[in-house]
């Protein structure tokens, strides 16, 4: 055809399709799940052209399970180095599987299956498929039969129309043929079939071109079962008939992959003719049921990438990852059912929104499928009723859904109910966390609610983590505070339900009634994320300003106003409209430079002209002349604003400021910086409309410095081990977790530079203590009084202070001991902040790593908080093994970190008890000593070696250490050591000495090497620093051995080893071991103190392996006094000796090993009685 020739509509969407093929990247890559390429399995053939035709089409399709591939397929086999490029490319592997693998083994975050057959049907095992996994059906029947009949279809052909044709008309046909798979031969009926039937089984398969010779001279096919045979003897013109009774019937036949035709029932008289009279058009009938696929492979590619896309987008923060890894582990789950088992068990109604969009519900309902807890109740409201089991659906309007709402709610059995929009996804664990904390709860609530996350239009998911009921929050950001809560039926329902009035808000016009009548202590909090909702349409809510309006009504405020925040969709500030003016005595303590004294004065001065007020400086005793001259002219100058009040030096600055309290003569009190700058004529009426309220104790403000970054929007209880500045570090403008640095909020430590307080209020609560060791925290402790007292604390944004950066003062040891002595309880829970952020300075409102947060079986087992020296072996023998084994069988709930933790996050994960691995740095004992002082939980003091001989800290001496360490052993309530000799060593030096010795994880129990794997015998050890006891046993053996060396070899011995492999990390070290296929392991070890206390386990690990051990004849193995081992003077003449003996007797040798083994995996892994002693010894 001439290139100017015209093209049609369809010839031109294909060119552009090739064209945009042509200059594609490759995606997000497929890992397809595949046994080795066999041409007999159309099952197996097809995952394989899966691969080839997504390759074809620009895409990065991998086989991985399999290792045998068709050469003329596009398949590679996936590898290592592949995989590790996806993961630094950023890239999300979508998995594909087929029907029969269970669950998600490659544990990919997309997963595809492709049903070649019915789910079960060749396995008996259901796929364990999540709700949010991808289905794609090779066949319109299996999709009905899944129970999803427009569900997508890959009807991928795998049938070579060249090779499987019918012959030319007239051709002679001969031959009767019975096919057979997986029916049982011993159960084949032959009185049903013609005698002269021939048996065509897949025991005894021939390859495709005999096939094909085969059933295009065939004259009739009979079969018990369907398979794609059954296709290819049509397309060759053989007719098939199917023996009935089998699975097989009329109604299967005409809904399978070509129709009926060319197949028949073997009941029906005219069997053979009715199949034969069908033959005609097979070809044509195949390629119209499969000319389907190529659209439906860009349906396919087009949602799998846009899982992959969507997956990447939002896990952009590590969001979802972190949702991900609070799923219980498999005994966890089982106790946390367990106890959700009992009749009284909450129940809870999740009533399901939906607003007309069908790949919204199905998400939400996909993820309720999902869900660990079963006791829910799913009910849609929507104008389309749902094709989904198990899901009640009633007919409403979702935009006025009010009215069936309530009705259905009079209805319910249900304990709690939950309203929520189609397109939310529910986490797995959170409804069965919830479930656990309203079982367990004693309070009566009315109503409760939990985290989440929100996704953001560009895909993006960010948490939602809330702090406990925040009045004034909630006022602020309804839309982020008061959604996807959890209602007590039955009180709901008391109070008439929602109220149809409210609108749009009926959520939180209930909740402030609840508060209103009730109080804020009738609602909880629940820190577990729930779900993940869409992140609400920036959009003006009327509704939630009229609820809001009417409910500062009802708190005696009439001439309240409710204002949108410009800068911060969908929230709100709120002028209280106080009548009554109010007069402020604003009170500085004078310290530092001058110039920035007399710069904040100034300023004071020019903008706080609106509300009467006066200035007073507390003069503490400075002897500085200019200062001192520069005071005197100042209250000659300014004598009715400004009075300085003068003390004595030597008085604590916390008494000059009460005296100064009770000299003021304001109604409200102001503290501030001396160093502050006020730029801003409103900063102290947006102060006072807080400070005015009777409810209200303490106001505090924004501080941030000239350049613009945040120094303190409140302070949080028990940041940095203290009370530290939230949000510092931050950018003026951030709007900040949940807008929290645009909306007014409550807080109990609102601010230590700029606090208002009304002054009746100070006077009442005793003003600031005046303890000198709680001097630091003289604002934080008056906060904490006033909260207990009853009152709210406030922060508010609209009051902004500039302060420059200063460093800040050192706080000693006592000091803290005094804070900790009056405040850890409520350092340790700041109602404020959510249970699930960091305490790390420098890390305000940022994720808490789950091995800290994520406390699945608290309540249900003792809380085990380990701290292991480090992640080498002895951090991982002594404690990090042993505690994953424990919580792994479910006997514990416990984390593990490398290094200890501030008092206030121990005390914050409630240990039952907690577990320090040789603690010697300052730090650690000071932790130690505070934990004795001022904690409940057991603590035990882990010690693996001898101290002086573990070549610690440069610069501390064999009895400094000594001496860090029976310190350490004093705080302790039980020390438990490694070694027999370790016991000995501290006789008399604590009560309650627990010997443990070390095990192996139960993972060393499946390892196996092999033996005699090459000419000579392989001999070999694990580097270790005594392998010189070896320098002359190698040498004279180098002739008749293979010497194998893994880790450290000396460097004299290397050129006598045959095998040098490089240490590796103790996670790997199992398996490299037992590849090492040793005959022989020598295990040197030289007889010094610090070796006897080591509690060495390379016996122990040779053994697992099957290794016949031959060892030095010292104190120190883990096992030695109980296993069949050979044990040796450290004198080469005995080194030789014992390897002849063994090389002599290879089969006695080897039955050596095989007893080491079998003690091993008896007595010396973490499992049984072994791992019951590690609970013992850790439990009081």
């Amino acid at each position: 055809m001439p290139n100017s020739a015209r093209v049609d509509a369809h010839s031109l969407d294909q060119a552009l399709t090739r064209l945009r093929l042509m200059y594609a990247k490759p995606e997000h890559p497929y890992y397809i799940l595949a046994p080795d390429y066999r041409e007999t399995s159309s099952g197996v053939a097809s995952l394989h052209y899966l691969c080839h035709v997504l390759n074809l089409n620009g895409r990065e399709a991998y086989i991985c399970g399999g290792q045998v591939v068709n050469p003329d397929l596009k398949t590679p086999l996936l590898d290592p180095l592949t995989q590790k490029r996806h993961q630094a490319e950023g890239k999300v592997p979508i998995a594909v599987y087929p029907e029969v693998v269970v669950g998600n083994p490659l544990g990919c975050d997309v997963v595809a299956r492709f049903l070649l057959n019915f789910e079960g049907f060749l396995t008996g095992q259901s796929m364990q498929a999540a709700g949010r996994d991808l289905l794609f059906y090779s066949g319109a029947l299996i999709a009905a039969r899944h129970g999803y009949p427009d569900g997508d279809l890959l009807c991928l052909p795998t049938i070579d129309v060249e090779l499987f044709s019918a012959p030319a008309p007239g051709t002679l046909r001969e031959g009767k043929y019975l096919y057979q798979n997986r029916h049982p031969l011993e159960q084949i009926d032959y009185s049903q079939l013609p005698g002269d039937i021939q048996l065509l089984s897949m025991a005894n398969a021939l390859t495709l071109p005999e096939l094909a010779v085969l059933l295009r001279k065939a004259e009739v096919l009979y079969t018990h079962e369907w398979s794609m045979t059954c296709v290819i003897a049509v397309l060759c013109g053989c007719p098939v008939i199917f023996i009935p009774g089998h699975g097989i019937d009329e109604q299967f036949l005409e809904a399978s992959f070509i129709g009926s035709h060319g197949f028949a029932m073997l009941d029906r008289p005219d069997a053979f003719e009715r199949a034969s009279a069908g033959l005609e058009g097979a070809l044509q009938r195949y390629v119209e049921r499969t000319a389907p696929f190529w659209q439906q492979l860009e349906v396919f590619i087009a949602k799998t990438q846009f899982a992959a896309r969507r997956e990447t987008a939002g896990n952009n923060g590590g969001m979802l990852t972190w949702l991900r890894q609070r799923y219980p582990l498999p005994q966890q789950l089982q106790l946390m059912q367990d106890r959700l088992a009992a009749p009284d068990a909450p129940s809870i109604a999740v009533l399901v929104l939906d607003h007309g969009d069908p790949g919204a519900l199905a998400r939400t309902l996909g993820s309720l499928d999902d869900v660990l807890y079963q006791r829910i109740q799913v009910c849609v409201l929507g104008a389309m009723e749902p094709r989904r089991p198990n899901v009640q659906w009633v007919p409403a309007d979702a935009r006025a859904p009010l009215a069936a709402i309530n009705g259905l709610l009079e209805s319910s059995p249900c304990d709690w109910c939950m309203v929520v929009d189609a397109g939310v996804e529910f986490t797995a664990s959170g409804l069965l966390v919830a479930a656990l904390d309203l079982s367990q709860t004693q309070v009566a609530f009315g109503a409760v609610f939990a985290d989440e996350a929100v996704r953001g239009a560009d895909d993006s998911v960010e948490a939602r983590l809330r702090p406990d009921l925040n009045l004034d929050m909630l006022l602020a950001h309804p839309a982020a505070l008061s959604r996807h809560w959890l209602y007590h039926r039955c009180t709901l329902v008391q109070q008439g339900g929602f109220d149809p009035a409210a609108g749009g808000a009926y959520e939180l016009a209930y909740q402030l009634r609840l508060i209103v009548e009730h109080g804020l202590g009738v609602v909880g909090h629940i820190s577990e994320p729930l779900l993940i909702a869409n992140r609400p349409d920036v959009t003006v809510c009327d509704d939630e300003r009229t609820v809001i309006q009417k409910h500062l009504l009802e708190r005696g405020y009439p001439e309240a106003q409710v204002d949108s925040i410009e800068q911060a969709a969908n929230c709100y500030q709120i002028d209280y409209g106080h009548s009554r003016p109010a007069s402020v005595s604003l009170i500085i303590y004078i310290e530092g430079d001058l110039s920035r004294l007399q710069r904040c004065l100034e300023q004071l001065l020019q903008n706080t002209a609106a509300v009467t007020h006066e200035v007073l400086l507390v003069e503490p005793g400075n002897d500085d002349p200019v200062l001192l001259q520069w005071l005197d002219m100042l209250s000659q100058v300014e004598p009715g604003r400004v009075q300085v009040l003068r003390f004595m030096p030597g008085q604590s600055r916390a008494a000059m400021c009460n005296a100064a309290a009770q000299e003021a003569q304001g109604e409200f009190l102001l503290w501030l910086d001396a160093a502050a700058m006020v730029n801003d004529g409103d900063w102290l009426l947006a102060l006072l409309n807080h400070a005015q309220r009777p409810e209200v104790g303490a106001v505090g403000c924004m501080l941030a410095s000239p350049d613009g970054v945040i120094q303190q929007a409140g302070q949080v209880l028990g940041m940095g081990g203290s009370v530290g500045p939230a949000f510092a570090g931050q950018v003026l403008g951030d709007k900040g977790d949940l807008a929290a640095l645009v909306t007014e909020r409550n807080g109990v430590v609102v601010g230590d530079r700029c606090l208002m307080v009304r002054r009746e209020t100070f006077l009442e609560s005793g003003g600031f203590s005046v303890d000198p060791l709680l001097e630091p925290w003289a604002e934080a402790d008056l906060c904490l009084r006033l909260q207990q007292a009853g009152y709210l604390n406030v922060w508010t944004p609209r009051a902004r202070l500039l302060l420059e950066a200063a460093p800040a003062d050192a706080i000693g040891a006592e000091q803290e001991d005094a804070l900790y002595a009056r405040w850890l309880p409520q350092l340790v829970s700041d109602p404020s902040y959510n249970a699930n952020q960091s305490l790390l300075v420098g890390h305000s409102h940022a994720r808490q790593d789950n091995g800290l947060c994520w406390r699945p079986l608290q309540g249900i087992a003792p809380t085990v908080l380990a701290f292991a020296a480090d992640q080498q072996a002895a951090g991982q023998a002594r404690v990090i093994q042993p505690l994953m084994a424990l919580r792994n069988a479910g006997v514990i709930d416990g984390s593990v970190t490398i290094g200890v933790l501030t008092l206030v996050d121990i005390q914050r994960y409630a240990p039952s008890s907690i577990v320090l691995q040789r603690p010697l740095a300052d730090g650690g004992l000071q932790t130690l000593r505070r934990l004795r002082a001022f904690s409940q939980a057991f603590k035990v003091y882990e010690l693996d070696g001898y101290i002086p001989e573990m070549g610690f800290a440069a610069g501390l001496g064999a009895d400094e250490l000594l001496q860090r360490m029976r310190y350490g052993l004093m705080q302790a309530d039980r020390v438990v050591v490694a070694a027999p000799a370790l016991a000995e060593l501290l006789q008399g030096q604590h009560d309650d000495v627990h010997l443990l010795e070390s095990a192996l994880p139960v993972a060393w129990g499946q390892l196996q090497g092999l033996r005699r794997m090459a000419q000579k015998p392989r001999l070999g050890w694990i580097g270790n620093k005594d392998a010189v006891l070896l320098a002359e046993v190698v040498p004279a053996m180098a002739h008749e051995v293979d010497w194998v060396v893994l880790g450290d070899c000396p460097p004299a011995l290397r050129p006598f080893v045959r095998e040098h492999h490089p240490h590796v990390s103790d996670e790997n070290l199992g398996n490299s071991l037992a590849a090492l296929n040793l005959d022989l392991a020598l295990v040197p070890m030289a007889e010094t103190l610090g070796n006897a206390c080591s509690a060495d386990l390379r016996v122990l690990q040779h053994a697992a392996c099957a290794h016949p051990v031959i060892c030095s004849r010292v104190a120190g193995f883990a096992g030695a006094d109980t296993l069949p081992l050979s044990r040796v003077e450290n004198q080469t003449a005995d080194w030789l000796r014992a390897i002849h003996l063994h090389l002599e007797d290879r089969d006695a040798s080897a039955a050596l090993g095989d007893a080491l083994q079998n003690a091993v995996r008896s007595n010396w892994l973490l499992q049984g009685e072994r791992l019951e002693a590690w609970r013992r010894a850790w439990l009081s």
